[in-house]
């Protein structure tokens, strides 16, 4: 039986796309993704979104059925990127036949998959100031030193006033947010090279520490 990810909100909502059999896939489960789009207040309208390490695609999918105006999936396995392709060229025919959710997203999103190492990806794009993106989505491997590479690179896609939204093992806040106390995130501005990030939103659930923090606008 072929696994699913479920598209939980926008115009795609309810809609199953099919995940590559590829080992260690994991898309963020339904109640942080639910959770990240009510801290975004469900609305990406007109956003241009970079999802790293992309895998399902759950959440840059979630962002372009939010309305999204572009999303950019970067993965490196071959059967993930290719699974990408297909449910890229899926959406498309839905929303063309008008099959998806009750408005398919007026107008197309424009959906780009690129199969490449997020490393030198991340490089590369660093070296063109004009690609600049208002929201990105970063959830490496867990336990790994993806984290540490790619932080320094994020800082400089992303627009000013921009979101960052980042998926790991353990919390990158500078201590586990309570009641009662704010997030803060000075460390983390440290490992990104940049003077200071925004600590907006933290959420644990099982395994996994989300983090949404933002650039601040000029």
């Amino acid at each position: 039986m072929t696994s699913t990810v479920r598209i939980i909100g926008g115009a795609w909502r309810r809609l199953h796309l099919p995940i590559a059999p590829v080992e260690g896939l994991r898309p963020s489960p339904d109640r942080v993704r639910e959770t990240l789009f009510n801290w975004l207040g469900q609305d990406c309208t007109g956003w241009s979104v970079l999802d790293l390490f992309a895998g399902t695609g759950a959440l840059g999918f979630e962002a372009a059925s939010r309305g999204a105006s572009e999303v950019c999936f970067v993965e490196s396995n071959k059967l993930a990127a290719q699974q990408l392709r297909l449910n890229v060229e899926k959406l498309h025919q839905n929303t063309s036949s008008g099959k998806s959710g009750d408005v398919a997203p007026s107008p197309a999103p424009k959906l780009q998959v690129q199969q490449a190492d997020v490393g030198p990806w991340l490089a590369q794009k660093h070296s063109q100031p004009q690609s600049r993106f208002d929201l990105v989505f970063a959830d490496p491997p867990f336990r790994s030193d993806w984290m540490d590479k790619i932080l320094p690179h994020i800082a400089k896609l992303v627009q000013p006033g921009g979101i960052i939204y980042l998926e790991w093992s353990e919390c990158l806040f500078d201590q586990v947010p309570r009641k009662g106390v704010e997030p803060t995130a000075n460390a983390l501005a440290d490992r990104m090279k940049i003077a200071k990030i925004d600590a907006l939103r933290y959420l644990k659930a099982g395994q996994v520490h989300a983090h949404l923090v933002g650039i601040p606008a000029l």
